[in-house]
C-alpha cells in the first residue's frame, strides 16, 4: 500500500509542477474604484515592524481602512498605533486582553471583524462592496495590490482572493556563517513561495485558488454569512488560511478564490531554529483540517478543486508513510516482502524528477528576479541543506498533534 500510495503522489506531483510550470501567466482584472479596503493586522509584539508597514499601507492604498488588532503585545505596539491613529483617522487600534489574548490569529481576527462589523459606520455599508484584507505586522503591497484586489472583487461569484507572498531579501545584513545561513534560508523561503504563486496559477484555473497568509481577502459579505450562522470565518485550526479557504469551497460552489500577481513582501526566518518551529505549525495545521475531507467529497464543489484540496490536505499523512515505508525498507529486504512491482525506469524517474523540477524552478526563479545565473547551481547546491532543515518538522509535527499539543508559535522580526 505504502509503494502504491508513493507512485499515486509521484504522478500527482509530477503533472501538477509540470502543468504549474508551462501555463501562461492568467490575466488578472484591474480596476482603479471598486470595493472598499479595510486591512486587518494582527499584532503580537510588532513594535520593530508596525510603523513602516501602516506607513507603506497609507501610501499605497490611501483609501483604505487600517485596523490593527494587537494581542496583548507589551512591547509597545499598541502605543504606536494609538499614536499614529490619533493623527490619522484612517489608522484603528483594536486591543485584546487577557484571557482571551494571545491564543492565535484566527481568533484574533474573527473577534475583530465582529467588533467592526457591529459598529455604525460598518453597519451602514453594503457588505458586497467591502472587502477585508489580511496582512501581517511586516507585510507590504506595491502599487498595483488594491487595483487587482479591486479588479478580482468586481466578479460577484469571488469570495476571497489571494496576494502572491513573496520574502524580502535585502532586508538583513549579517556577516560570516549567520550570514550566509541566513542568506541561504531567504533565498529559498521565497524560492517556495515563488513555486507557490505559480502553483496558485493553476488553481486559479478551476477557480478557487488557496488562501496562504500575508495578503488574503475575503468578501464582507461572505464573512457576515458565516458568523451569522455560527461558523467562524477563521477556523480554529493551527493552519487557519488553508482552513478558511476549504470554508469559502465549501459554503457555496459557486464561491470563487481568486489569485493575485501582485506581491505581498514580508520578513523571511533568519535561523534554523525559527523556521523549523513555524514550518511545525503549517504541518500540524493542516493535519488539522483532516475531517474537512468528507464535506468536501460530499458538496458539489469543482471535481479539479477537489483533489487538489485533497492532496493538500493528505499530504504530511502521505509524506509520513512515505517516510515510515523508506525506514522500513531494510527490513522487509531482509524478510523478502515484496513491494510493487516496477521496472527499472521508474527507480530512475523517482530520483532524478524531483531534480529536474528543483533545477527547472531554479532557473525560472533566477529569470524573473534577474539574478546572476551562478544563482541556479547556488540553489541546487544548498537545497539538501535547506530541505534537511525543514523536513525536522514533520516529526514535531506528528508528535504535537498526537499529544494534542496547540500552543500557538509566533514568528519572529528583526530590525529593518
Amino acid at each position: 500500500m505504502i509503494d502504491a500510495i508513493g507512485i499515486a503522489s509521484l504522478a500527482y506531483y509530477a503533472v501538477q509542477q509540470a502543468a504549474s510550470a508551462l501555463l501562461p501567466r492568467p490575466k488578472i482584472p484591474v480596476a482603479q474604484e471598486g470595493v472598499g479596503i479595510t486591512f486587518l493586522i494582527p499584532a503580537l509584539n510588532e513594535a520593530q515592524v508596525i510603523r513602516p508597514t501602516i506607513e507603506n499601507l497609507r501610501a499605497t492604498v490611501p483609501d483604505a481602512r487600517i485596523v490593527v488588532i494587537d494581542d496583548a503585545s507589551d512591547d509597545g505596539t499598541d502605543d504606536l498605533v494609538r499614536e499614529m491613529a490619533a493623527r490619522d483617522a484612517q489608522v484603528r487600534l483594536l486591543r485584546r486582553e487577557f484571557p482571551n489574548a494571545r491564543q492565535n490569529k484566527g481568533k484574533a481576527m474573527n473577534w475583530a471583524v465582529s467588533q467592526f462589523m457591529a459598529t455604525p459606520e460598518f453597519r451602514a455599508l453594503d457588505l458586497n462592496n467591502e472587502v477585508f484584507i489580511g496582512i501581517d505586522a511586516d507585510g507590504r503591497v506595491g502599487d498595483d495590490f488594491a487595483p487587482q484586489v479591486r479588479g478580482a472583487f468586481r466578479d460577484p461569484q469571488v469570495m476571497a482572493a489571494q496576494g502572491w507572498m513573496r520574502y524580502r531579501q535585502d532586508a538583513v545584513h549579517l556577516s560570516g556563517w549567520p550570514g550566509a545561513l541566513a542568506n541561504l534560508l531567504l533565498i529559498h523561503q521565497d524560492l517556495e513561495n515563488f513555486i507557490v504563486g505559480h502553483d496558485q496559477r493553476l488553481r486559479h484555473r478551476a477557480g478557487v485558488a488557496s488562501l496562504t497568509g500575508n495578503g488574503q481577502c475575503m468578501r464582507a459579505s461572505y464573512v457576515a454569512r458565516q458568523l451569522g450562522r455560527g461558523q467562524l470565518p477563521w477556523p480554529d485550526v493551527l493552519l487557519e488560511d488553508f482552513a478558511s479557504a476549504l470554508e469559502v469551497a465549501l459554503e457555496d460552489p459557486r464561491n470563487r478564490i481568486a489569485t493575485l500577481s501582485a506581491q505581498v513582501g514580508q520578513q523571511g526566518m533568519l535561523e534554523p531554529s525559527p523556521l523549523v518551529k513555524q514550518r511545525v505549525r503549517w504541518t500540524q495545521g493542516t493535519m488539522e483540517t483532516l475531517p474537512y475531507l468528507p464535506k468536501l467529497w460530499r458538496s458539489s464543489t469543482n471535481p479539479a478543486i477537489k483533489v487538489d484540496f485533497t492532496f493538500m490536505i493528505i499530504a504530511p499523512w502521505m509524506m509520513t508513510l512515505m517516510t515510515v515505508g523508506g525506514l522500513l525498507s531494510p527490513l522487509r529486504s531482509a524478510r523478502n516482502v515484496k513491494g510493487v512491482s516496477m521496472p527499472g525506469w521508474w527507480g530512475r524517474t523517482v530520483t532524478t524528477l524531483p531534480l529536474v523540477y528543483q533545477l527547472g524552478w531554479s532557473a525560472l526563479y533566477t529569470r524573473e528576479r534577474r539574478l546572476p545565473w551562478r544563482t541556479v547551481p547556488y540553489l541546487m547546491l544548498t537545497f539538501p541543506i535547506y530541505r534537511a532543515i525543514t523536513l525536522v518538522s514533520l516529526p514535531l509535527a506528528l508528535k504535537r498533534h498526537a499529544t494534542g499539543e496547540k500552543s500557538w508559535y509566533k514568528s519572529v522580526r528583526h530590525d529593518e
